[in-house]
């Protein structure tokens, strides 16, 4: 399953968002309905939100890291010890935790980001502000990653 578009989506009195129509098919044949959110591992205040089968290998491959290297410890704490499983209800909502809602700065206007194996959830104040600096910084300004130099799009 991909994951593409930018969807805007509202957030309700009890912490719901509803996943839009198109996606809601695929989530429940793909994992049941069952998802994990968690905080990004930048300095951006967004969520990730992965079906479980993805996560499941994107948690592997944290937990494999040095427990005796620093940075790799903060890694797990952060993006390990913030995942929470959350289910897709038959009306396709998802409850985001207070906790996490609370690190996005959620409010009631919320932006799902598609990132090909993720969603990435943001306030939409600050999906907009992001969304400018980027525009402002340049997308094809610096060095360009090793990988992206032979993709022809």
């Amino acid at each position: 399953m991909m994951f593409r578009g930018v969807n805007q989506v509202n957030l309700d009195n009890k912490g719901r968002i509803a996943i839009p129509t198109r996606y809601r098919g695929e989530l429940r044949s793909d994992s049941d309905s069952h998802m994990v959110v968690t905080v990004n591992n930048t300095s951006d205040r967004c969520l990730w939100l992965y079906t479980l089968s993805r996560w499941e290998i994107v948690e592997a491959s944290v937990t494999a890291l040095s427990s005796f290297n620093p940075v790799a410890i903060r890694l797990k704490r952060f993006f390990i010890g913030q995942a929470t499983d959350v289910d897709m209800d038959a009306s396709g909502r998802l409850l985001l935790p207070p906790p996490l809602r609370e690190f996005a700065q959620l409010k009631k206007h919320i932006v799902l980001a598609g990132q090909g194996n993720k969603f990435e959830i943001w306030d939409a104040e600050n999906w907009t502000a992001q969304r400018d600096a980027w525009m402002d910084e340049g997308l094809g300004d610096g060095p360009m990653l090793a990988e992206l130099e032979s993709l022809s799009l």
